[in-house]
């Protein structure tokens, strides 16, 4: 992404601070074991602000310099331990590569941070991300408010800076829209290779590393979240990442995945038969859910909300809980008003997509959102609906029934465009997909 990007971001971000001062880290390196390290992956925001990836980095924004601001502190040059761990940027390459007015070491941050969060009121930081960060900044308040005689102002309080970045975030710009589309269509060619993977006595996993081979391969950096890959019951667990069980023949397959490119997340589920033919009631469950998720999607434009898009599908899911035989004397109305179809819908119809699978917004509840629609938003819609086998409730016909369809969603001035629409949804393109030669399509 052009520097040039990240330079307007911090503009934007630094005219909305007013007389606080902003302090942006990166994710720290996270411990799998002993002294190995899990793979970094940088801070969302920091990245959406900087573009740069390594770790040890902290972006600070001051309005209230003489000129306001823009300082980054990076990992210093170190010939030693870039021969262990690759190479390092360096402050002096950054300030030049990110277009900041000044850049220092990481180990300069105790030396030059004070003098940067003085001559401001407040400070703001990501508070749920980066509260460690607070006990690692309240000293530095404290010796500035200690000082005798002092005129100007020294930070009072820390405040959360989430809000200002999710309500920047919720707008994708034509860059970000791109690589979204790229990551869609990456996450296209996955769906498409593990559809034909799978099959009778075929482990979980073995369709999963199917997946993560087309990631990596088409140049993704990898799963944006943890895949779920789940046969037969394994479905109604709705967060199941186990992934490690034989198919059976008769079972569908549940498989919610989406890779990460260049930070951005996809996200796409699709259910499928993993003999290659749905039966007739598994075929009748799954055209119920599609009908009301292409309804659902035919909705979004301008204006909508996330709410309305729930209500809708709630209503809907409602209607099709009755079809298959259940709330036997119950009308839709009574169903929706006592929430009856949470047993089988227990999950929120879609959720905000960016840098973050569930992605930031300028509220806290991002299921549920009166947010209106606007273009450049981008959004999932996944309705489901799941019948456990050890419900006793249900029909014999239905248990072990658990069915998913979400696809990613960008608000146009016109209306909508779906990212992930090429993906086989239609029962007759899946089946025909489910036939494929997957080594064909790696």
């Amino acid at each position: 992404m052009s520097e040039n990007i990240h330079k307007k971001r911090r503009q934007a971000l630094l005219s909305e601070l007013g007389n606080a001062v902003a302090v942006i880290p990166t994710n720290p390196h996270n411990t799998r074991s002993h002294d190995t390290e899990f793979p970094f992956r940088a801070d969302s925001n920091f990245g959406y602000l900087t573009g740069h990836l390594e770790p040890e980095a902290l972006l600070v924004l001051c309005p209230n310099a003489k000129d306001a601001k823009e300082v980054l502190f990076v990992r210093p040059k170190n010939p030693e331990l870039e021969l262990w761990m690759g190479e390092r940027l360096g402050p002096e390459k950054a300030k030049e590569l990110y277009q900041v007015d000044e850049a220092y070491g990481f180990d300069q941050l105790e030396e030059k941070l004070p003098e940067l969060l003085d001559l401001h009121e407040a400070i703001m930081l990501d508070l749920f991300s980066h509260g460690d960060w607070m006990e690692k900044l309240y000293p530095y308040m404290r010796k500035l408010n200690q000082k005798r005689k002092k005129k100007t102002p020294s930070p009072q309080g820390i405040f959360n800076l989430a809000p200002l970045l999710g309500k920047m975030r919720l707008k994708k710009d034509k860059h970000e829209i791109d690589i979204m589309r790229k990551a869609a269509k990456i996450t296209h060619e996955a769906h498409c290779a593990a559809m034909a993977r799978a099959g009778d006595g075929v482990n979980e996993a073995q369709v999963q590393s199917v997946i993560d081979y087309v990631f990596m391969d088409r140049g993704a950096q990898g799963e944006a979240y943890e895949s779920i890959v789940a046969g037969g019951n394994n479905a109604n667990t709705l967060h199941y990442i186990q992934n490690n069980q034989p198919l059976k023949k008769g079972d569908l397959l549940l498989i919610d995945a989406g890779c990460e490119l260049d930070l951005y997340a996809s996200d796409v589920t699709r259910t499928f038969p993993v003999s290659g033919s749905y039966t007739s009631m598994q075929k009748k469950v799954y055209e119920l859910i599609l009908h009301v998720q292409k309804e659902c999607i035919n909705m979004a434009k301008p204006g909508r909300t996330l709410t309305e898009l729930h209500d809708y599908t709630c209503r809907g899911l409602s209607s099709a809980l009755l079809e298959l035989g259940l709330f036997k004397g119950k009308s839709v109305d009574e169903v929706v008003e006592e929430k009856l179809y949470r047993a089988y819908f227990p999950h929120g119809t879609g959720h905000w997509l960016g840098l973050d699978v569930h992605d930031t917004s300028p509220y806290f509840d991002i299921e549920y959102s009166d947010i209106k629609f606007e273009a450049g938003m981008v959004f999932t819609v996944e309705p489901g609906l799941y019948f456990n086998k050890d419900n006793d409730e249900i029909p014999n016909e239905l248990k072990g029934i658990g069915i998913r369809i979400e696809d990613d969603i960008l608000v146009t001035d016109e209306g909508h465009e779906n990212l992930t629409a090429s993906i086989p949804k239609e029962v007759d393109e899946i089946e025909k997909a489910c036939q494929k030669n997957f080594k064909e399509l790696l």
